[in-house]
């Protein structure tokens, strides 16, 4: 999906676009448990922030209701913290692909005009623990990917181990000496060989593609 950019709109345009997307599809004919969200960087956020809409319905949003669960849900590398300013940030600048000065600028210019009762939904690692309950009735499954040596880790990590406490289903793989978004650059790059995290990817995508054709 392609959506609006900032600053060319501002938050909740994005978000709104991917409410109207979900709804495109669902009512084209698809069932939700055969439909597979995925997300990196910025586009994890907003599938985090749809996710929350599901929860927590924002005033002025259509409300987003399912027949059955979302089948799965895929963040990679997801913008989980706009500020820049926690462990790995400091500890991982230099060795990301992204650092934290660029983190904390586009963070800020995200947040400029955000009213503070929708910021919840942009920083997630802020939200409470309580913020993901009933998240298994909204999806089957759900895969968080993260590389060891990128500024997010940190928080990537806290966010997984949030939801797993209300989903059983989560799994969080964290790549060796991995970098933000590390997978594109298996194929960005030309590399003749995958990281070790592509495949597994690929994996877990083809078996929610099979599970949903067994339950149909």
């Amino acid at each position: 999906m392609s959506y609006s950019m900032i600053p060319t709109v501002e938050f909740p345009t994005q978000f709104v676009q991917a409410v109207e997307a979900l709804h495109h599809i669902i009512a084209s004919g698809c069932s939700p448990q055969n439909i597979h969200i995925v997300g990196d960087s910025a586009g994890g956020n907003l599938a985090l922030a749809l996710l929350s809409h599901m929860l927590h319905p924002i005033n002025n949003v259509p409300p987003i209701s399912l027949a059955s669960r979302i089948g799965g849900i895929f963040f990679m590398s997801p913008w989980v913290s706009l500020t820049g300013d926690t462990g790995s940030h400091f500890l991982n600048d230099s060795f990301d692909i992204v650092g934290t000065k660029t983190f904390a600028y586009c963070g800020r210019k995200v947040l400029e005009d955000v009213p503070n009762s929708l910021r919840m939904y942009l920083e997630i690692s802020k939200a409470p623990d309580t913020w993901f309950k009933g998240i298994d009735k909204l999806v089957s499954r759900i895969l968080i990917t993260a590389g060891g040596v990128e500024c997010l880790r940190n928080d990537i990590v806290q966010v997984s181990h949030k939801i797993s406490k209300i989903h059983s289903e989560v799994r969080l793989i964290m790549q060796d000496n991995g970098v933000h978004n590390d997978p594109f650059y298996d194929f960005l790059a030309g590399e003749r060989h995958l990281g070790d995290l592509t495949p597994k990817i690929s994996v877990w995508l083809c078996q929610g593609s099979k599970g949903s054709k067994e339950e149909d």
